[in-house]
C-alpha cells in the first residue's frame, strides 16, 4: 500500500511539483490549497504524512499544526512545515513549539524534502530493494 502524503499550500506549482515528483517516487499524494479545507482533508484521509506551508488562507499553517496535535486521531501524523517567509530560528522553534517534526525553507531543493520524509516515514515498498 503506497503511503499518503497530504500537501496544504496556496501555491499551484509548489504543490503540482510536488505532487508529480513524490508520486513517481511511489507516495500516494492529495492536495488542499488553504488550511480549513487542509484540516478536513487530513481529517478525512488520515495520512502518514502532512507537508505545509505556513502562510495559508483560511487556517495559517501554525494553527493548523496545533490543531492537529490536539486531535487524538490525528496527532501521531508527523508534519513537515514549509515556509518562504518565516526563515528564522525563532520561528523554527515556534513550529516544534505547535506539533511541528520538521521544517524546510523555499526554495527547496527535492532530494533534501524527500530526505525529511523519509526520516519521518519509511520509503513505499515500490522504492526499497
Amino acid at each position: 500500500m503506497d503511503k499518503k502524503i497530504i500537501v496544504v499550500d496556496d501555491e499551484l506549482n509548489i504543490t503540482n511539483l510536488l505532487k508529480v515528483f513524490l508520486e513517481r517516487k511511489g507516495y500516494q499524494v492529495l492536495l488542499a490549497y488553504d488550511g480549513t479545507s487542509g484540516y478536513e482533508l487530513i481529517e478525512k484521509e488520515n495520512p502518514d504524512l502532512i507537508i505545509t506551508d505556513l502562510l495559508l488562507p483560511g487556517l495559517h499553517g501554525f494553527e493548523l499544526c496545533k490543531k492537529l496535535k490536539e486531535n487524538v486521531k490525528l496527532m501521531h501524523i508527523p508534519i513537515i512545515l514549509m515556509t518562504a517567509v518565516y526563515k528564522k530560528t525563532k520561528y523554527k522553534m515556534e513550529g516544534k513549539q505547535y506539533g511541528a517534526d520538521d521544517f524546510i525553507e523555499k526554495p527547496f531543493e527535492l532530494p533534501v524534502l524527500l530526505a525529511k520524509i523519509e526520516k519521518l516515514i519509511p520509503p513505499p515498498v515500490s522504492m526499497v530493494g
